[in-house]
């Protein structure tokens, strides 16, 4: 049963059977997917964004990322965010990996997206996003995640996956 509706999620109660047989009944919100891009303008330098976010109260360092919109893809979603949220457009993407970002609470599933060969155009902002870009050297980045000075898990997780998993790639300038 939906008891909730936006434009982004529903919020559902719904009976689900166990593995063991029990029956349970759980609320959850139903999410249409999401993505988090890594956009590399060259072989060292990512473009993140500093971005404030209401809920919480404070600014956060973070990679773009939004929500899968009706009738869009992932890697359309990803290329659209990346115009609206720091003014490139992309002529290279590629998904690395996707992640349940909460499996006990939502069906969201995030896509992670490396984008290179960057062209610049204009950033185009929702009217409740208020985001700073800015360029680091990815490792810089990577080490921030570390020193604890960067709290979005979507951002943790991509760098730190991409600096080991990737390693190679990014040393050999295949990104």
């Amino acid at each position: 049963m939906r008891i909730f509706s936006s434009q982004k999620f529903d919020v559902i109660i719904d009976k689900f059977q166990l593995p063991n047989g029990k029956e349970i009944e759980k609320a959850y919100v139903k999410h249409r997917g999401s993505v988090v891009i890594v956009p590399f303008i060259d072989k060292e330098k990512i473009i993140m964004i500093k971005q404030y976010r209401p809920i919480i109260g404070k600014w956060l360092i973070e990679l773009p990322a939004g929500t899968v919109e009706e009738k869009e893809n992932e890697e359309e979603t990803a290329r659209r965010e990346l115009e609206e949220e720091i003014g490139y457009k992309p002529n290279f993407m590629s998904k690395i990996f996707s992640f349940y970002v909460s499996p006990g609470v939502t069906t969201e599933i995030m896509h992670v997206y490396i984008a290179r060969d960057l062209v610049k155009t204009s950033q185009n902002l929702e009217e409740y996003e208020v985001i700073e870009p800015f360029e680091i050297r990815f490792e810089d980045a990577v080490k921030m995640v570390l020193d604890g000075k960067i709290e979005d898990g979507k951002t943790m997780l991509s760098l730190l996956l991409i600096s080991q998993k990737y390693r190679d790639l990014l040393t050999h300038q295949l990104i």
